[in-house]
């Protein structure tokens, strides 16, 4: 067989299998976006089909097609997932919050012992 031609095939599969990691890894929260760049829209299944996932409700690419390279995900994942991302942002903002209540408190006694030291260093250019 033409190394060539194996070397070809491997980096195709490579670039395919990179794909639908990158895919796989973007599908957190409620997208706006499919990666295909067509925009996703709310569907809402028929009564009468059972899907394994839960929730009859859909966050879907207009061209979705089941090859595995456009968004279709449950309502209930998505709202899930996006609930967790904004619960986490949450805490740090307030770790943040009492990071800079601290500073501020820090700031605040470092600038009166500023002004302590520049009333010493005056009495102290007055008396020589």
């Amino acid at each position: 067989m033409d190394p060539n031609y194996e070397r070809r095939s491997m980096k195709a599969n490579k670039d395919l299998y990179d794909n639908l990691h990158f895919f796989t890894n973007s599908m957190q929260g409620i997208q706006e976006r499919c990666v295909c760049g067509e925009r996703l829209v709310h569907e809402r299944a028929p009564a009468e089909v059972f899907d394994y996932l839960p929730g009859n409700s859909f966050f879907t690419c207009k061209k979705y097609k089941d090859d595995g390279m456009h968004y279709r995900q449950p309502w209930v994942c998505a709202v899930e997932e996006e609930l967790g991302i904004l619960k986490t942002r949450l805490e740090s903002l307030e770790e943040h919050k009492s990071m800079v209540v601290k500073l501020e408190v820090e700031n605040q006694e470092l600038k009166t012992e500023v002004e302590k030291l520049i009333a010493r260093v005056s009495e102290l250019e007055y008396a020589t």
